[in-house]
């Protein structure tokens, strides 16, 4: 068999089978510390926006905490502000990053006035666990791909102070 005729497809057949694999196994280490996470998605049936600011603490214990603020638009309301508190377990594991939420605690600091209509704090269990995709993790980028509604969760390392 002609080796100039064979080399060209094996290289191809190489090629496209590393394109193929994907990343399952990560570096626990690079996800300890603090992180800073934001998240925005859009619902076009209500046209509700979701905007998330949200700080994580990953710790080599396996658990981690978070605090932070989601904001809800929504058609004829003023937006909405929650202050969440999460307290959770977490894992990754074939290429996700489960956490196991704990304790979770939100609180309408802009308007309770509209706690009546919507009160987050009845709408989201106290214990959630969420399996997303580890898109990208690096010493100073984290970035999940969300199970329950397909958004990226987009993260940078936050500094520490020496």
């Amino acid at each position: 068999m002609n080796l100039m005729k064979v080399l060209p497809l094996v290289s191809v057949v190489f090629c496209c089978s590393a394109f193929a694999t994907e990343q399952t196994t990560y570096d626990q280490n690079l996800i300890l510390g603090s992180w800073n996470c934001q998240h925005q998605l859009e619902e076009t049936k209500t046209k509700m926006k979701v905007k998330v600011n949200y700080n994580i603490n990953f710790f080599t214990t396996g658990k981690s905490n978070g605090a932070g603020s989601v904001f809800f638009t929504l058609a004829n309301l003023p937006q909405l502000e929650y202050s969440l508190k999460n307290s959770a377990t977490w894992e990754i594991k074939q290429g996700k990053l489960i956490l196991s939420s704990t304790e979770i605690e939100s609180k309408n600091i802009s308007h309770p006035e509209l706690d009546a209509l919507i009160n987050l704090d009845k709408l989201i269990p106290k214990s959630v666990s969420e399996s997303s995709k580890i898109v990208t993790l690096t010493k100073s980028t984290l970035e999940v791909k969300s199970k329950s509604d397909a958004g990226v969760y987009t993260c940078s390392k936050v500094a520490t102070k020496r």
